[in-house]
């Protein structure tokens, strides 16, 4: 499902992109073949330093985190992201494009190892959510917006510790059974 390459032709409709332009993009399915049709909504342009392996790893997490944090929760800069598996690929994602675009961010973690990559990466802090409860660390801090990865058992703890007005997004099956949408907090609900 993840592509990248060279563009060989484009439509008459396509305003972003030329021949021989190098792009990465997120398809339905065929990404063996060697020459695929891609909507130019899908492609990203490869960032300079970046090979063609690297590239196709870029969009499922890139429109991943910007459609769940940006557009879903809407992160704004200077807010706070808790970002639930701040070491996967989705985590390291989301913290160097919140970074980016001025948000502040937290990540859980499960080794110290990870905590320190990911502060590498850019991340506020960190918490090890195998020696730390991140309810308990986090209770006296404004969380904005929290990406939740993870689901299960820890619905009840996001909506502890987030801020009023604040957004819990989801990206997982396992949170189905909690809800299917990203939910808003309310002070007394």
């Amino acid at each position: 499902m993840e592509v990248s390459g060279i563009i060989v032709a484009c439509g008459t409709e396509v305003l972003q992109f030329k021949n021989g332009d190098a792009v990465c993009a997120l398809i339905a399915g065929g990404g063996y073949a060697e020459f695929v049709v891609v909507r130019e909504g899908q492609c990203l342009p490869i960032p300079k330093g970046i090979n063609f392996t690297e590239a196709a790893s870029l969009p499922e997490t890139v429109f991943t985190i910007w459609s769940n944090v940006f557009e879903r929760g809407a992160l704004q800069p200077g807010e706070t992201l808790l970002v639930h598996g701040g070491g996967s690929g989705i985590g390291i994602t989301a913290i160097q494009i919140a970074k980016a675009l001025g948000s502040n961010v937290i990540v859980t973690v499960g080794t110290e190892d990870k905590g320190q990559q990911c502060l590498a990466l850019g991340a506020d802090s960190f918490i090890n959510y195998k020696t730390q409860d991140f309810e308990k660390v986090l209770s006296s801090k404004r969380i904005d917006v929290i990406l939740d990865i993870v689901g299960g058992n820890y619905f009840s703890k996001n909506w502890n510790v987030l801020h009023t007005d604040g957004r819990l997004v989801y990206t997982n099956a396992i949170a189905q059974s909690y809800c299917s949408f990203y939910l808003s907090a309310y002070p007394y609900g």
